[in-house]
């Protein structure tokens, strides 16, 4: 690929510039690849990074990659290049992560959450792009990084909120993945139309709805949407700045009346 084709890519792609150098490297590492016929992987992405990053790789008729976050539903995930001799492999067994378990006396009567452990991190100098998801629990918090940064947060994370941690690395089966608390909505709508169910979502009037999305706080499956009219199939994320998340099932079905019935889940 030429320089000229990857500059007219990213600015294809890369319209936002925190997007810029995250797509920039996962050209570097496809080229890396095909160059060395070596296994690369990029740092960790948003999942906005993903979707531009797979629509790009498509553009160019790469198939020779795989997302991975350490766990199917993983939110941050590195775009992993397999040369041929790699293909059909297990992504863990090529991704250059460490899963690390993060452990705090349950008498200490704190229970540190996700800002807490996100906030240590960034104080120690941890940048975000190296740590994938963050997986707090009871007794216990999982972190997936990136393999350069691991000896250098075993030694330096040593607690978060006020709790005093232990840290041992962990075999990727090992993640314990926290169930996600939601809220059940079970519903009508006229249509699939993005207002229709963002109002349906965040108990909104279709006005309302319409009018949140044109103003670019709608995001739909990691991407701003600020078409109000736009089709959904179930199975879509969508979140609102100051509104919350949830997802549209994929179930829906089309009522006597005409109407289409839609289950969604909204987190809490």
């Amino acid at each position: 690929m030429s320089n000229m084709e990857k500059a007219e890519l990213l600015k294809k792609y890369a319209r936002e510039e925190e997007d810029r150098v995250p797509l920039a490297q996962v050209l570097d590492k496809l080229a890396a690849m095909e160059r060395s016929s070596t296994v690369t992987a990029t740092v960790f992405l948003t999942q906005r990074q993903c979707i531009l990053a797979e629509q790009m790789l498509r553009e160019v008729h790469c198939s020779s990659y795989t997302f991975f976050g350490g766990y199917p539903d993983a939110e941050r995930r590195i775009v992993l290049f397999l040369p041929d001799w790699a293909e059909g492999a297990e992504p863990a067994d090529y991704a250059p992560l460490t899963f690390i378990r993060a452990s705090w006396s349950e008498k200490s009567g704190v229970k540190p959450g996700h800002r807490d452990f996100l906030g240590s991190l960034m104080g120690a100098g941890i940048r975000r792009e190296t740590v994938g998801d963050i997986l707090p629990g009871e007794e216990s918090c999982d972190l997936v990084v990136i393999d350069s940064v691991a000896p250098y947060l075993m030694q330096n994370l040593t607690s978060a909120g006020r709790a005093t941690l232990s840290l041992r690395e962990i075999a990727v089966e090992e993640l314990l993945i926290p169930e996600r608390e939601v809220k059940v909505i079970h519903d009508t709508v006229a249509s699939l139309r993005l207002d229709s169910v963002v109002g349906s979502g965040f108990s909104l009037s279709r006005d309302k709805a319409a009018t949140l999305i044109r103003s670019g706080r709608v995001v739909l499956s990691g991407l701003e949407c600020t078409k109000v009219d736009q089709k959904l199939s179930g199975g879509e994320t969508i979140s609102a700045r100051g509104f919350g998340k949830f997802r549209l099932l994929p179930e829906t079905r089309e009522t006597k009346k005409g109407r289409i019935s839609i289950t969604i889940e909204k987190y809490i």
